[in-house]
């Protein structure tokens, strides 16, 4: 990469206010309403194949994560966030994922929520960083 590429689009504290709002946006019992004030922290993980969107999306996802949100936030994160991130880029972070995996038990246990998505090759080696589903 070359020096004048920024890997990220967002400053850490922009990164902080999306996990932030991400947390609240899942556990507000009025998430669903139309026009929900929160609804931008879940859409925003909605990837467009930008390698610096994903980025971003990588950093909120660990951050997220290092709160140790309750359960209700972590099927959504899996299942929405990481799934969506390894299904448009996980070619460009599988061995970031293999090495939070082996690293943090949080993270591998976050694994186990993604359903098969990706590239077989990139699939192959989640299935092997997770250990297992839930």
């Amino acid at each position: 990469m070359s020096s004048n590429v920024r890997r990220h689009n967002m400053a850490p504290h922009e990164v902080e206010d999306w996990a932030s709002a991400f947390i609240a946006f899942q556990q507000d019992p009025d998430r669903l309403r139309d026009g929900h004030p929160l609804f931008w922290a879940a859409a925003r993980f909605m990837l467009s194949g930008e390698y610096a969107i994903a980025e971003d999306c990588w950093e909120t996802i660990l951050v997220i994560l290092s709160r140790q949100p309750p359960d209700s936030v972590i099927v959504v994160l899996a299942a929405g966030p990481l799934e969506d991130l390894i299904h448009y880029a996980g070619p460009q972070f599988i061995d970031r994922i293999e090495s939070e995996a082996r690293q943090n038990p949080a993270f591998r246990n976050l694994l186990g929520g993604v359903w098969e998505c990706s590239t077989p090759e990139v699939w192959t080696r989640v299935e092997a960083a997770r250990g297992g589903s839930w």
